[in-house]
């Protein structure tokens, strides 16, 4: 198998586990899950990361969300995960696999998913 179908099928096998544990084991009532980015649009390069975006009803500040939703994903989906600086993401990595997730607000989110910048699936 090449190198490059290995990589597709880690990255896709890692986005349907991230979604999943968003939706049901995250702790948090999340109202929806996008990818978003080269992956999304299929421009992507073999190393590109996966942008995933998503929103919790109610829209608490990423203050609240990112520092329990870091241990979690740490626990919950054995990957390595950090904030980033001024809580404007966080990173996610898993071998040879890298995510960036950004929390968003309901209205964006569901904006952003009918103009199609994000695909939610």
């Amino acid at each position: 198998m090449s190198v490059k179908r290995e990589y597709e099928q880690a990255y896709a096998s890692f986005w349907r586990s991230l979604k999943n544990f968003l939706l049901h084991n995250s702790g948090f009532k999340v109202s929806g899950v996008a990818r978003s980015g080269s992956r999304r649009e299929g421009t992507h390069k073999s190393r590109s990361d996966l942008d995933v975006i998503f929103a919790i009803y109610g829209d608490p500040e990423k203050r609240e969300v990112y520092t329990p939703l870091v241990e979690r994903l740490k626990k919950g989906l054995n990957v390595r995960s950090d904030k980033g600086s001024s809580y404007n993401v966080i990173k996610i990595w898993k071998n040879q696999i890298s995510c960036d997730l950004v929390l968003r607000t309901e209205s964006d989110f569901k904006a952003q998913v009918k103009s199609q910048k994000y695909r939610k699936e």
